[in-house]
């Protein structure tokens, strides 16, 4: 036999092999344990196949058996929904694959939409976004001065640090996110040693349930026992990826800001306009993306904010863009516009809709000391990054 006929056997006995590997499940216990696995039911329970071993589980003990749905299986799901003539339909599992960072779909996805409807505006930019993704950072090429010198760098100190951005991405974490959370210094057992004998935790069996949920669901919970002095608690989990309403100010907010409100005529100049200054640069770093976001927070003028939480439409990020006759809150003459047409202008829905994602009972407190570039209160701060504005 030679060594190409034992080749093509392997290949067969592993193709087979990965046919016949049965479906795994999940036994959800009563007790809150989760187990995964091949589950196979017989007299008495269940047994479950698991990597490190078999486990069997009494029938009176188990809640359900849930079957594993994987991203892929959920985007299968719903291309499998879409008619095949819906241009909007497929634009919006386009966009759930590009949240899910599948960016290699979505490309595929928004080709069909601009297929079914060429001038989708909104199908046109998300392939854009989405290449940029594919492609990768921008290698920097060396070019000859032809012109004035470059800027230098703008100073880091700037802009927020990497405590405060995981301090935003905690409050605004909800339990429909899909992020990347680490614990750190043993922080999920202090927790629950302080939790001892109070509320939930004085119901038997409930410390395992709490262990067996879900990262997002057991921080969401730890928010809910603690409060902002909790910061020995709070500091200790890091959010490493941007929640929902981050990704959307990323993709969809901040680049209708950086043309109109972050001009340099307006408040992207050196020292901007009444003590708000963005910074209207590339997203290099995503201390960048969340210091202007945290400005835009901050900021407010009369007490009227940029971003109103409580009542969205009276945000100046909405009021300075319409036509003068239709703002309860007229523009500043500094500030180009209308950006607007009117509170039917797509722009217009979509940072209101944002902005309506980010309401909540209470102020979120992301305890970050920051002073705004472009204030000067004349009071002695000590803020977490050094404000150089000059």
């Amino acid at each position: 036999m030679t060594g190409k006929h034992i080749l093509a056997i392997v290949a067969v006995v592993a193709l087979v092999a990965a046919l016949a590997m049965p479906d795994q499940q999940v036994v959800v216990c009563k007790d809150g344990r989760r187990l995964t696995g091949e589950v196979t039911e017989i007299k008495d329970g269940y047994q479950i196949r698991m990597k490190g071993g078999t486990a069997i589980i009494p029938k009176d003990q188990v809640l359900k058996i849930e079957d594993i749905i994987t991203v892929r299986d959920e985007l299968a799901k719903r291309l499998g929904k879409v008619d095949s003539r819906d241009a909007e339909g497929y634009y919006q599992v386009a966009r759930w694959a590009d949240e899910q960072d599948m960016p290699a779909d979505a490309e595929k996805i928004l080709q069909k939409v601009l297929k079914l409807k060429p001038g989708h505006e909104r199908a046109l930019a998300l392939l854009k976004l989405v290449k940029m993704r594919l492609a990768g950072p921008v290698k920097p090429t060396t070019t000859v001065a032809t012109g004035p010198a470059k800027p230098p760098p703008l100073d880091p100190s700037k802009f927020l640090k990497k405590e405060d951005i995981y301090r935003i991405r905690l409050m605004e974490l909800k339990s429909n996110d899909r992020v990347s959370i680490r614990y750190r210094n043993d922080v999920l057992n202090r927790f629950i040693k302080s939790m001892q004998g109070i509320g939930d935790f004085t119901e038997p069996g409930f410390e395992r349930q709490f262990r067996g949920y879900s990262r997002v669901k057991q921080v969401l919970y730890i928010l809910e026992w603690t409060d902002r002095e909790n910061a020995s608690i709070r500091d200790d989990i890091l959010i490493r990826s941007d929640p929902k309403v981050m990704k959307d100010f990323r993709t969809y907010i901040w680049p209708i800001i950086a043309r109109s409100y972050a001009k340099p005529s307006c408040y992207g100049g050196v020292k901007g306009r009444d003590g708000l200054k963005l910074f209207n640069i590339p997203l290099t770093d995503e201390r960048i993306l969340y210091t202007n976001f945290y400005i835009l927070h901050k900021w407010q003028r009369s007490g009227r904010r940029m971003i109103n939480r409580d009542n969205p439409k009276m945000s100046l990020l909405l009021q300075y863009g319409l036509p003068r006759e239709l703002a309860k809150c007229p523009r500043p003459k500094y500030v180009p516009g209308p950006i607007f047409t009117g509170p039917n202008d797509r722009n217009y829905k979509l940072i209101k809709k944002w902005i309506e994602s980010l309401h909540r009972l209470f102020p979120p407190g992301y305890r970050i000391e920051y002073k705004l570039p472009g204030q000067d209160t004349g009071k002695p701060t000590t803020p977490t990054t050094k404000p150089v504005e000059k």
